[in-house]
């Protein structure tokens, strides 16, 4: 674990050909998970998080959820803050960056949606130059 992240292990499930992870109920992995590891990251410093774990098939389908499990991010020591502002806003105050017509938080990279006035996001600055969706803990 560090301040942003925490990296998930579990035990193989025969007959499963990959693996999607479930933070407090939704998926986080953009592509199903081949190992039997996973590092969640972008998450806020001193934070406990739920996470469950699903075999897939080689065609895709999902088993049933395992047992959760909760991890806790290590504190920072850093103070977070939140700003709420248009995505504009964040990109002009240097918050977050443009990417092809859309405004991705400073470091973590996620998504805000479209780079204009008229899209309103939360980010919550956990350390240094490091950005994310939401609020603080």
């Amino acid at each position: 674990m560090t301040t942003t992240s925490v990296t998930l292990a579990w035990n193989g499930t025969a007959g499963a050909a990959a693996y999607d992870v479930y933070r407090g109920g939704a998926k986080v992995n953009s592509t199903p998970v081949g190992a039997t590891t996973y590092t969640d990251s972008g998450l806020m410093s001193g934070a406990t998080y739920s996470y469950t774990v699903r075999a897939l098939t080689a065609a895709g389908a999902a088993g049933a959820a395992s047992a959760s499990v909760t991890a806790t991010t290590t504190q920072s020591g850093y103070a977070c803050t939140t700003t709420t502002a248009s995505n504009y806003a964040h990109v002009t105050a240097g918050r977050a960056v443009y990417s092809m017509g859309y405004a991705l938080a400073k470091g973590s990279n996620q998504n805000m949606g479209l780079y204009n006035v008229f899209i309103t996001t939360t980010l919550a600055q956990t350390s240094t130059g490091y950005y994310v969706i939401g609020s603080c803990p």
